[in-house]
């Protein structure tokens, strides 16, 4: 029976995002989907620059150390309302292969 994982209110907390990238590479998942509240909180400009860059940074990483822990896992990802709605089409632009095969980093 396939597994499809889901998680949410991660808040850019890396140790959470570690914890999941464990769980996946010894379940091996068909999907994982990280349900909203990707990013860390912050408030105002500075706040959609922290979260643009852990967006872009950080969460790319962990798409493609997912991939290569667990290459058949498909990740979805949903921006929730503590996302800046300014970051709302990243990390779309972040290329497809480190998703997986089948999949593509939604926004």
């Amino acid at each position: 029976m396939p597994e499809w994982f889901f998680t949410s209110d991660l808040h850019g907390q890396g140790a959470l995002y570690e914890q999941l990238l464990a769980t996946a590479a010894a379940h091996l998942p068909e999907a994982v989907i990280i349900g909203g509240d990707l990013a860390p909180h912050g408030s105002g400009e500075q706040g959609v620059r922290m979260q643009r860059i852990f967006l872009q940074g950080f969460l790319v990483e962990f798409a493609r150390r997912l991939r290569e822990a667990s290459p058949e896992t498909t990740l979805l990802l949903m921006m929730g309302n503590d996302d800046w709605a300014a970051n709302h089409g990243l990390p779309r632009g972040a290329p497809r292969s480190i998703c997986g095969n089948r999949s593509t980093v939604a926004a």
